[in-house]
């Protein structure tokens, strides 16, 4: 058993956890662990956790410095649609994943994907969302909202792009918040935490036409705020967090008549989406996420 871990009930003791990858995530899984009442250190920790491919080789080290601790390596997604994925995945498994002592990923869809590459156990933990609320006296006064890499092919920004362009001011009715700026809408580059909790409450719909997501925590974060996400029916990982009501064909005619047809019953649909925003705001705690990685080894 992972030291200072109880399986279904309270830690037993405070411990020192070495925390590597350089994703936001990785500092809300800190917060986390911190929150709980554990310490962030490399010094002679009682677990090293790694929660993207980029602190894997800093794990290691220290690991061999350490090599009677438990390593956990945490896996975000298994990009399928870059060049030479199989063999990169197949690397990845027999020179990094192999030596960790418990593997977890970030959606039951990344577990599907990653056991075709390995036979051993695969834990789901999920990652955290950020700390948003919903506001009920923020008025849905903003169209649309975008979050995340808008250059990126797999996001499909250029069906946002496309779609919007069929409506009159369309360009100017959505709001781009992320590293890239598309040269459409109302770019706002990286945003606080408490800017996107704002727009999050005061934006009607989140277009989200990734054709894959590891989990999509803009999607979990916009429904926490009352947010309805149109994602397209080619997302599988959409499919374990979202009903049909909030799925359409990748298809610019597609999404324009979903937007129409949800426009009819707004509050109903919006009700659905809080009411599963509810339940996602605790499973998506990162005290949460800390807990279940705690919870892991036996």
């Amino acid at each position: 058993m992972v030291p200072g871990s109880n399986p279904g009930g309270p830690t037993i003791k405070k411990m020192k956890i070495a925390i590597f990858g350089i994703l936001p995530f990785s500092e809300l899984i800190k917060e986390g662990f911190q929150i709980l009442g554990h310490k962030i250190s490399n010094e002679n920790p009682d677990l090293i956790y790694a929660n993207d491919p980029r602190g894997y080789k800093e794990a290691i080290s220290l690991k061999k410095k350490y090599p009677t601790i438990n390593m956990i390596f945490n896996l975000l997604d298994i990009p399928w649609f870059m060049p030479n994925i199989l063999n990169q995945t197949k690397m990845l498994v027999s020179i990094y994943l192999n030596q960790a002592d418990a593997v977890t990923v970030i959606s039951q869809k990344v577990k599907k994907d990653l056991s075709q590459f390995t036979d051993r156990e695969i834990h789901v933990i999920y990652n955290p969302a950020r700390d948003v609320n919903y506001d009920e006296n923020i008025k849905k006064e903003n169209q649309f909202l975008f979050v995340g890499r808008a250059n990126d092919p797999n996001k499909r920004f250029s069906l946002i792009k496309e779609s919007l362009s069929k409506i009159q001011d369309g360009e100017k009715k959505i709001t781009v918040c992320g590293p890239e700026n598309p040269g459409f809408g109302n770019y706002l580059g990286y945003v606080s935490n408490k800017k996107l909790n704002e727009l999050y409450n005061s934006t009607k719909y989140l277009l989200l036409p990734s054709k894959y997501e590891g989990i999509g925590l803009p999607m979990i974060e916009g429904m926490i705020c009352g947010t309805l996400p149109i994602t397209c029916n080619d997302n599988e990982t959409a499919k374990e967090f979202l009903p049909i009501d909030f799925m359409c064909e990748p298809k610019s005619d597609s999404i324009l008549n979903y937007i129409k047809k949800l426009d009819t019953n707004y509050k109903i649909k919006q009700e659905m989406v809080l009411k599963l925003g509810e339940k996602y705001k605790e499973q998506f705690n990162k005290t949460s996420i800390a807990k279940n990685i705690l919870n892991i080894l036996k």
